[in-house]
């Protein structure tokens, strides 16, 4: 479950631009239930998730998610936003919002790698596929700055931003907000400060503030429970990291999540999954991604799907679509996600 603050300033838009995002809210698995204002309620991670992909296709913009959060307003975060702005320092804020992300989304998971030039907040995702997150991965990360940017009253640059997904359009968006290089097709979504930006001091800190929330803090940021369709998700973000590389059989995949290939075998067989069939899904919803994207070569989303040549995967996607990629890019400006999508590519767990 999520702090549901990504999904009110998506309806704002699409309300503008006079969509009618019920539809997409229903797609999304947001019932009627979770009408009002979803910054003050919870909802699942991933039906957040599916609706900003989706109002992204609606709204035809396809950096929504660093939109909304570049003219959003951080507070809407919640009391993880305000026990790190309650800190004396940037490295000191974000050694708290590591501890305690998971308040705002159960999914969410942040570590501190040190770096030769300082340190890297690398962002993960426990629990949902990452294949469909890149509005969700691109709004968490802006929104880190943003609140960083808030709570100091700078206009902080980090060193650099990495993202996992692939983009190769609205690139300049991308470094006008960050002020720094962005990588896309990344090992991990990372944001790397250095020491001296560590070293600054917040505007907002307040060390009663922090005394009177860190108890709060800590009975509300127990382990998350784990959820059918968890390990699934796993799988599919272990074989999307090791695709490109060549290595995305069953044998590595299971030594990445600690596990015997016998036992991750039987583990999927209990949620109703197979490892092969999972990659093949995989594969075929990624190469639907990827087709969006006007300037990758189906060379390189053949690799970037651990093909050998862009003959094999145009024939495994004539086998998935019934027609070759170059027939289906041409359609995809007009055409939903997931249309030509392989069964349970629009209903992802978590």
């Amino acid at each position: 479950m999520a702090i549901g603050f990504a999904i009110n300033p998506a309806l704002a838009l699409l309300k503008g631009a006079g969509r009618d995002a019920r539809p997409l809210l229903v797609r999304a698995g947001l019932s009627e239930e979770h009408t009002g204002d979803y910054a003050l309620r919870r909802v699942p991670s991933a039906a957040q998730a599916r609706f900003l992909e989706y109002a992204a296709e609606a709204l035809g913009d396809s950096a929504l998610g660093l939109h909304l959060a570049a003219g959003g307003d951080p507070r809407t975060v919640g009391l993880a936003f305000y026990v790190g702005a309650a800190a004396k320092t940037l490295g000191e804020a974000l050694e708290l919002m590591t501890r305690y992300v998971s308040i705002a989304d159960e999914c969410a998971r942040l570590t501190l790698a040190p770096q030769p030039d300082g340190v890297a907040l690398e962002y993960r995702f426990v629990g949902l596929p990452r294949h469909l997150l890149r509005q969700q991965a691109e709004f968490a990360l802006a929104m880190a700055i943003n609140a960083i940017r808030f709570a100091s009253g700078r206009e902080i640059r980090p060193v650099r931003v990495r993202f996992v997904h692939v983009r190769t359009s609205d690139l300049k968006d991308f470094v006008r907000f960050f002020g720094c290089p962005v990588e896309f097709n990344a090992p991990c979504d990372h944001l790397a400060f250095s020491r001296e930006t560590l070293a600054l001091p917040l505007i907002t800190a307040d060390p009663q503030l922090l005394l009177t929330l860190r108890p709060i803090c800590e009975a509300e940021a127990g382990a998350p429970k784990t959820r059918a369709g968890f390990l699934r998700a796993s799988v599919e973000s272990e074989v999307q990291r090791l695709l490109p590389q060549g290595h995305a059989n069953i044998e590595t995949v299971a030594k990445a999540l600690g596990l015997s290939v016998r036992t991750l075998s039987r583990n999927l067989a209990a949620e109703g999954s197979a490892f092969t069939e999972i990659m093949d899904e995989l594969r075929h919803t990624l190469a639907l991604q990827y087709l969006k994207e006007p300037n990758l070569p189906l060379a390189q989303i053949a690799w970037l799907l651990g093909y050998g040549t862009a003959t094999s995967f145009t024939h495994a996607f004539r086998r998935w679509a019934g027609r070759p990629p170059s027939v289906v890019r041409s359609e995809r400006c007009g055409l939903r996600e997931g249309a030509y999508g392989p069964p349970g590519a629009n209903g992802a767990s978590g």
